[in-house]
């Protein structure tokens, strides 16, 4: 899955990718091993961080800032799914 740190600390994923592995519109996201852990919620009720509509395409965005590390450099990242946690895995630095 492609998504993009921003410099003002938001998390981007795009539409296509949100819809089909976050289709709840929330996410539970933590910092493990270097990595932010995004783990898709059951429903919205469950809790977590809601994922914002960014633009008309459906593109989905996230405030992260408070959970990232100070020598995070921001770009674009490619996550990849860890079947021991049931998460996404977005590597923090690269």
């Amino acid at each position: 899955m492609k998504c993009q740190i921003t410099e003002t600390g938001y998390l981007h994923i795009p539409a296509k990718e949100a819809s089909e592995h976050f289709n709840t519109g929330a996410i539970i996201v933590q910092v493990k091993d270097n990595h932010l852990i995004l783990m898709p919620t059951s429903y919205v009720g469950a809790g977590g961080l809601i994922l914002k509509y960014r633009n008309a395409k459906g593109d989905r965005t996230v405030f992260i800032h408070e959970i990232l590390p100070d020598d995070v450099h921001f770009g674009p990242r490619r996550a990849e799914w860890d079947e021991e946690l049931l998460a996404y895995r977005v590597p923090l630095h690269i």
